[in-house]
């Protein structure tokens, strides 16, 4: 496709792009899912790669749409504080309460993972929502069991069963020049290889939610290997 260019001749602004390692040790030891994989355009962000949330960074963690079997963000963010039991006011990031809305909308229901309590056992509860602050990041709810900061913000499509991570060490833009979401064909899901998990987007602190997103991951890629002590 040719691009018209527009404005008046000369340099422009400079763009940099930082290429985002995912592996550690020999990369080239490392395997990817077979085949071209789509990426929903539609159901994919990286909210906290600003300006550019568009492009989603290698580390994200992936999973499958089950209407369609394309692969989508598995986490929309993480909750910024702890919610106790009864709580009808869940708190996350402006950039991630953006991403609800945009993805799910103003109101809906999305999946929490977390455990109640630091180290305790994970659980996924379903949250009803029927306001979001876009300014604050506050979401009023439906009361909700107890969870633990950090604990994931994810869809209810099917995609929030992680399974893979995307390992494009410069990342994936799933928008086409004039900002319309677009499906793209994807051949970094990382299928066995070893893990720089500071660099997974949204891992957590939390041991038993590392614990659990390993799970996830060595279910169906289990020969990933990971670098943290647990």
């Amino acid at each position: 496709m040719i691009i018209p260019i527009t404005g008046l001749p000369g340099v422009g602004n400079i763009t940099t792009a930082v290429p985002r390692e995912i592996l550690a040790g020999n990369i080239a030891l490392a395997q990817f899912i077979p085949g071209l994989h789509v990426l929903d355009g539609n159901l994919s962000r990286d909210p906290l790669n600003a300006p550019d949330i568009d492009v989603l960074r290698a580390g994200m963690m992936v999973g499958r749409v089950t209407a369609t079997g394309n692969y989508a963000s598995s986490v929309l963010g993480v909750l910024t504080s702890a919610a106790g039991s009864g709580a009808t006011t869940l708190n996350v990031a402006p950039a991630v309460a953006a991403e609800l809305v945009r993805r799910i909308g103003a109101s809906g229901t999305f999946a929490l993972t977390g455990p109640p309590t630091s180290g305790g056992t994970v659980a996924t509860q379903s949250v009803t929502y029927n306001a979001v602050n876009l300014s604050t990041g506050a979401i009023t709810c439906s009361a909700i069991s107890a969870a633990i900061a950090g604990s994931f913000v994810q869809p209810t499509d099917g995609s929030s069963d992680v399974v893979t991570l995307l390992a494009n060490r410069w990342g994936v833009k799933v928008t086409d020049q004039l900002g319309n979401s677009v499906d793209v064909l994807e051949e970094q899901l990382l299928l066995e290889g070893y893990v720089k998990t500071a660099n997974i987007i949204n891992y957590p602190t939390d041991t038993s939610l590392a614990a659990f997103v390993k799970l996830m991951l060595r279910t169906n890629c289990p020969a990933m290997t990971f670098d943290d002590a647990f």
